[in-house]
């Protein structure tokens, strides 16, 4: 596919591959647990979500046949796709997200959508930055959407990027 790069001499991003699955639920299950990234909380059962996991929308980023972050792009019969990522937290700050969004902008233009969506948390700066950075734009906010485990009451922003 065009969208496959290498970044640097390390950083290699691809489609997703059937031997990425442990590897892929493994990350999300370490976001899971730092609380503050994805909607899920742990616990997260790994097997499980590594044999359920749609390898076809999926682009990882990998170094040193390691996969250290990982995009989905859940695409919708109604022409839009919606965006969930995940990236190691040792990688993060290094391009991982930038390369990771600019091959989901990519395969998304090549499917012939005509928007992206996602929802994240008001508090995720790092992210909703990224997500600026290419062009997502602040449609509205759900408010008190999510509870959490601590009984808390999450609120998401949701963005979107005309293609």
């Amino acid at each position: 596919m065009k969208w496959c790069a290498t970044i640097g001499s390390v950083l290699e991003v691809r489609p997703a591959h059937d031997d990425d699955r442990l590897p892929l639920a493994r990350i999300f299950a370490a976001v899971a647990a730092e609380r503050d990234g994805i909607a899920t909380e742990p616990p997260v059962d790994v097997e499980a979500r590594a044999a359920a996991w749609n390898l076809e929308e999926t682009i990882v980023a990998v170094e040193d046949s390691a996969v250290v972050g990982a995009i989905h792009v859940d695409m919708s019969r109604h022409g839009f796709g919606e965006i969930g990522m995940e990236v190691a937290h040792e990688w993060r700050g290094r391009g991982v997200g930038t390369a990771l969004m600019a091959a989901a902008v990519e395969l998304a233009r090549e499917r012939g959508l005509h928007k992206l969506i996602l929802s994240v948390w008001p508090h995720n700066e790092a992210a909703i930055a990224l997500y600026r950075k290419f062009g997502f734009v602040e449609e509205g906010r759900r408010v008190k959407l999510y509870r959490r485990r601590s009984g808390e009451l999450w609120d998401t922003v949701e963005m979107g990027l005309l293609l």
